[in-house]
């Protein structure tokens, strides 16, 4: 089969499109004919050696796909066979076939393609499973920052789902309308000098972090939640603590979510729910840009662009 490998840590360049042994699926497993694989920031961070479970070169990239199963481990219900089904991996996923567990795995139901299954995903995931520990409440006030990327868009639409007052914070003119047909309540352009730390939250969704976390924790209101998601803007500076420590009297949390951290069964039966979600049109997925697999490089420079909207997807 066809695949891309991180042969050495480093930039885009260092991807190479390869040949490599077709996976066998083992007990429990299954394997996938991949239609769509996911493209997203924690392969970057992959791809630069910053991302524990991939922590030796040489490793297929790629932590979500979708695709048609077309051959049964032992121990696997007949039922999989030939079934259209999204999965979600530690890697492997940037491949023509992978061999997962069946139980990482969910069924796609009509009316959702390959590339929307992957758009929704694990973006969708963290964004559904992340609000839900948020405590996200009908009428609170909920700031999304990055609202462009692939989280962030799932965050703000599964919010104004919700029934809350959704601020987006993007750094392009031209996404303004898109978020607004969105169901978002308020878009601020960051590259205007509109961060939105003028007004206070009652819950944060933040998959940047980096040196801004700090100022935007200062902006929740008493018994606000903080939910950090990713980290594409880099590592925050000290005066995160600082900001925590000088609102102690209203009681802020912040909450640092990651879906590896939940059973698999929650995962599928989350991502059933929002697959249903979207077959019936309640919410949407957002696909920026797809590439062939062989373009996987290309696919990096476009995620790293700052100028995504959506999800970018890679089609063997």
């Amino acid at each position: 089969m066809k695949a891309v490998i991180v042969p050495s840590f480093g930039g885009a360049e260092v991807l190479a499109f390869v040949d490599r042994p077709e996976p066998d699926p083992g007990p429990g497993q299954v394997l996938v004919r991949v239609e769509a694989a996911g493209v997203g920031y924690v392969d970057v961070m992959a791809r630069n050696g910053d991302y524990g479970p991939m922590a030796e070169a040489g490793f297929i990239p790629g932590l979500e796909a979708a695709g048609v199963v077309t051959a049964l481990g032992e121990g696997v219900d007949e039922r999989w066979a030939g079934q259209r089904v999204f999965l979600w991996s530690q890697g492997g996923a940037y491949a023509e076939t992978v061999a997962v567990d069946a139980a990482d795995t969910v069924p796609v139901p009509q009316g959702v393609s390959a590339a929307e299954a992957v758009a929704l995903g694990v973006n969708a995931l963290v964004a559904r499973l992340g609000l839900e520990r948020a405590r996200i409440q009908e009428g609170e006030r909920v700031l999304v920052r990055g609202a462009g990327g692939g989280i962030g868009l799932m965050a703000a639409q599964l919010a104004t789902l919700a029934g809350a007052e959704v601020t987006a914070i993007t750094s392009a003119p031209e996404r303004t309308e898109r978020l607004r047909e969105l169901g978002v309540a308020h878009v601020l352009d960051r590259h205007a000098g509109q961060d939105g730390s003028e007004y206070t939250y009652d819950v944060i969704v933040d998959p940047v972090s980096g040196a801004d976390l700090g100022r935007y924790i200062a902006t929740l209101r008493p018994n606000g939640r903080y939910l950090l998601v990713g980290s594409a803007g880099g590592v925050p500076t000290p005066d995160l603590f600082a900001g925590i420590l000088a609102a102690y009297h209203d009681s802020p949390t912040l909450i640092a979510f990651s879906l590896n951290s939940v059973d698999a069964e929650t995962v599928g039966r989350t991502a059933a729910e929002l697959f249903e979600l979207a077959a019936h049109g309640a919410l949407r997925a957002v696909v920026d840009e797809q590439f062939p697999l062989a373009e996987a490089r290309r696919a990096h420079e476009r995620l790293e662009s700052a100028r995504v909207f959506g999800k970018i997807t890679l089609h063997p």
